[in-house]
């Protein structure tokens, strides 16, 4: 994948089973709390309840989720650290909606003692949820590879920024461990002929995507800006460190009329033609696609905030600590699909597309290879 994410907690997984006729016992060796509330996805794969959860518990095995008594998963793919975990969980949204207004989980730990216990959390779920905002395209017609594009396993829904120290959430009486303003990413990059490149790819003009324009996938006023963080030379690997002050390269955040606010990443040093105040259209160009930052290869990296306590972004960082939303495309049509993780090969296997199926109104997959 192009790392253009820090991604600070490790991958433990987890293969335990549990028998929901077992005894529950609450515990406070175990917290739970939720970062925002559920909301409707809608991709190529379908239509989903995705959240995410944080959990401090001593050791977790997994988490079994009801909904009337009747399994929906069965979940032991947690990031953690230590004993700070997090679940993203994305539960396809039945047609004809719950058959109950409550999903209980039950989570299987290990306490301090090293006893297996369980422990029950209830969240409230709705059987209608806002349709989610629609937005363009934020690059030019062609063949894309939605790298990374939302799905249950996309390293951007995976992604967190840590806060220094976990927060106590009072209302929730749980820990929120950091955001992840990218749940909800894609990273663009051209294909012609099924590559992403010319030659061998070594050299950033190779790339067809590199400086092509950027454009606002929805109109509003620019709100933060950050240029002159210059472009990795080689693609495939780093020119410098990378932290919280340059991971997303020189950058552009506008905020919508509803308040969200559309963010564009990696630009090419100096390319930017817009300012803090101006008030751009749809589809105006607002700078040129390139490697800067935590970037690996040239693409762009584009993601929707939310903003309910109307924040200011300040300084670089603050944008990092924001949630995510998801959004639409009005329509696409899907070519097929790439292997996770594809931009990270070289060489590259050309693309092949394997179908030619009509989208409308719902948001690429991970790894879809899409035209329009």
């Amino acid at each position: 994948m192009v790392q253009n994410i820090i991604l600070l907690l490790s991958l433990v997984l987890f293969t335990l089973s549990c028998n929901k006729n077992e005894s529950i016992n609450a515990s406070p060796n175990i917290l739970v709390a939720l970062p925002t509330p559920p909301v409707k996805v809608k991709n190529t794969n379908g239509e989903w309840v995705v959240y995410e959860m944080h959990i401090k518990a001593p050791s977790l095995n997994k988490v079994s989720i009801f909904n009337a008594n009747t399994l929906q998963l069965n979940y032991s793919d947690f990031n953690t650290r230590e004993n700070l975990h997090i679940a993203s969980i994305w539960l396809p949204f039945p047609n004809q909606g719950w058959q109950e207004n409550l999903m209980e989980h039950v989570f299987e730990y290990i306490d301090n003692q090293g006893n297996t216990k369980h422990h029950t959390f209830n969240l409230k779920i709705e059987n209608e949820y806002p349709e989610p905002i629609s937005i363009n395209f934020p690059v030019p017609q062609g063949v894309w590879l939605a790298e990374g594009a939302p799905g249950a396993t996309s390293y951007h829904t995976r992604a967190i920024f840590p806060y220094p120290d976990p927060l106590f959430d009072s209302t929730q009486q749980g820990y929120l461990i950091g955001n992840n303003p990218q749940r909800y990413a894609i990273d663009y990059a051209l294909l012609v002929d099924g590559l992403p490149y010319d030659g061998d790819g070594s050299a950033l003009e190779d790339w067809y995507c590199y400086n092509l324009p950027i454009l606002a996938a929805k109109g509003g006023k620019v709100i933060f800006t950050e240029d002159g963080i210059p472009d990795n030379q080689t693609p495939f690997q780093l020119d410098y460190p990378t932290d919280i002050n340059n991971a997303t390269g020189n950058v552009v955040y506008i905020e919508h009329d509803d308040g969200t606010i559309g963010t564009y990443c990696h630009m090419i040093p100096n390319s930017l033609l817009v300012e803090v105040g101006d008030i751009v259209s749809a589809g105006q160009e607002i700078g040129r696609l390139g490697n800067s930052g935590n970037s690996f290869a040239p693409h762009l990296h584009m993601h929707v905030l939310i903003n309910p306590e109307h924040k200011q972004l300040t300084k670089y960082a603050d944008g990092l600590f924001m949630e995510s939303m998801p959004y639409t495309f009005s329509d696409f049509i899907k070519l097929g699909n790439l292997p996770p993780g594809y931009l990270d090969e070289n060489p590259m296997t050309p693309f092949v597309p394997t179908t030619s199926e009509v989208f409308t109104n719902v948001i690429p997959s991970e790894s879809d290879v899409i035209a329009f």
